[in-house]
């Protein structure tokens, strides 16, 4: 490495930028030292830079948006009840739940099971196994007891599919 001419260690006395390739000091906003750089060919602004990256997000969600349309189109949608229940004995509830495919295709269904009708946080969540289009599996689930000590009851019990 050459050593510094006077311009460039009067530089490192001031604010300054280094150059990109071999760390010399170099004016703010100045990328390339004038070796490096010969040309004085100018880098894009940062206006210009930000913008190339917000296009690149945003066809990148377009991008996603397309994928996930066409991999759940004829998903769903799926009918879901509660067609056994069983008190135990520490006040919780074993149910059975039976969800049918009721889309063009075969797929795997989200559900969620409401205890006490309304959906909260305490809510269970399951996946099921893919299910053939117009077939109707049954799930077995357990669900905890209220932390209050109350017993659940299985008319309140509520399940939704997607």
């Amino acid at each position: 490495m050459r050593p510094l001419t006077a311009a460039e260690e009067a530089l490192l006395l001031q604010p300054h930028d280094t150059c990109f390739r071999c760390g010399r000091p170099t004016p703010p906003g100045v990328s390339l030292c004038d070796r490096d750089n010969p040309g004085r060919i100018k880098s894009p602004s940062s206006t210009q830079v930000h913008g190339t990256i917000l296009v690149g997000v945003l066809a990148g969600f377009i991008g996603l948006a397309i994928v996930f349309g066409a991999t759940a189109a004829g998903a769903g949608p799926f009918r879901a009840s509660v067609s056994g229940a069983a008190t135990r004995p520490d006040g919780g509830l074993d149910v059975v739940i039976a969800v049918a495919n009721e889309g063009a295709r075969a797929s795997s269904a989200s559900c969620r099971v409401s205890p006490d009708g309304a959906s909260d946080y305490r809510d269970y969540v399951f996946f099921t196994e893919r299910i053939a289009s117009g077939e109707t599996r049954q799930f077995e689930r357990s669900l905890e007891p209220p932390a209050n000590g109350s017993t659940l009851r299985s008319a309140n019990v509520v399940v939704r599919c997607n």
